[in-house]
């Protein structure tokens, strides 16, 4: 946010107390009366204008009228529309947060961002009042299409126009079929379903992790990657350990001690004594991400953070592929 951005749009000046109104669709609807609402974070007060929008056509509904499906969280019969008023000029040159897990693609917009806090702070609010669990909250990439302007009571300041601004990248233009799959994984995934081969539980909780950040949940992303770290570690400190003979009430203890304090120092030094040593680095945002998610488990912590999440998640890739290849049987 930047108050003293008077001029963001050439040489037109903008009067200082102005404000920034976002407008936009969400895919789906907020259940809630239609009307204007005040959401306060921090020390600022922003105001959401939401209305509700019927959709044309509604699959297997030919009548005329209002129709509201039940648990309708992709908007199949209405969605909302959404005036989001910032107290401030918000600089639409300001860049975001710079997403890791989605290829390389460009930061986002940093007012998009904040008005997304101040909405999604309306909608949990929403869905906790209601009751109404079906409601998520909106993600980055929901608000594909917005306009933005500035507002001073009297005049209208044109600020932004975004027709395709996904945050994940770009789009593919293209004659042929978008989705172009390697020989190799067609003929994998053949394999895997003409056997009925089991999957590895360990890549699916990985998986389940980046679409939870995709989601922008990541406190689910932090206990779904450790999971998947467990599932590997402890299987690995097992086999490992019957392979050195460490008596099982010690490994045991090991297995406990890692769930616990996620101090995976001593255990890994222990067992890899002899081989190549995975980076402290790594072994550090493993521990923490142990951590995270004790606290997640057991205090209720919510303040988990993007980019420290997105982090760990790389690292915890990076220690399964290291104790699979030490014990390939794992």
């Amino acid at each position: 946010m930047n108050a003293d951005s008077t001029r963001p749009k050439g040489m037109v000046t903008i009067p200082k107390n102005a404000q920034t109104v976002f407008s936009f669709n969400l895919p789906y609807a907020i259940p809630i009366a239609d009307g204007v609402y005040r959401v306060k974070l921090g020390k600022h007060l922003a105001g959401i204008s939401i209305t509700r929008v019927q959709r044309k056509q509604v699959e297997g509904f030919e009548g005329t009228g209002t129709i509201q499906l039940k648990l309708d969280k992709y908007g199949k019969s209405s969605f909302s529309h959404i005036a989001l008023t910032l107290p401030w000029i918000a600089d639409f040159r300001e860049e975001g947060r710079q997403p890791l897990l989605h290829g390389d693609i460009p930061p986002r917009n940093k007012a998009k961002e904040i008005a997304l806090r101040f909405l999604n702070r309306f909608i949990e609010t929403v869905r906790y009042s209601t009751e109404e669990y079906w409601v998520e909250s909106a993600r980055y990439q929901d608000i594909m299409k917005y306009e933005a302007f500035y507002w001073d009571g009297k005049n209208k300041y044109p600020a932004m126009l975004a027709l395709l601004e996904t945050g994940v990248g770009g789009i593919t233009l293209g004659k042929g079929h978008p989705f172009q799959t390697e020989e190799k994984r067609i003929k994998e995934i053949i394999r895997i379903l003409e056997n009925e081969e089991e999957l590895d539980s360990d890549k699916i909780f990985i998986l389940n992790s980046k679409d939870a950040c995709l989601q922008e949940d990541f406190r689910l992303a932090i206990i779904e990657a450790v999971t998947a770290l467990e599932i590997v570690l402890y299987r690995f400190i097992r086999l490992q350990g019957k392979r050195l003979q460490v008596p099982k009430d010690e490994l045991d203890n090991f297995i406990m001690d890692v769930g616990l304090t996620g101090n995976i120092t001593v255990v890994l030094k222990m067992l890899t004594e002899g081989q190549k040593q995975i980076d402290d680095d790594t072994i550090g945002k493993c521990k923490g991400a142990i951590k995270i998610r004790n606290r997640i488990l057991h205090e209720g912590f919510r303040d988990v953070t993007s980019t420290d999440t997105e982090e760990r998640i790389i690292a915890i890739e990076k220690m399964i592929e290291y104790l699979k290849a030490l014990i390939p049987v794992v």
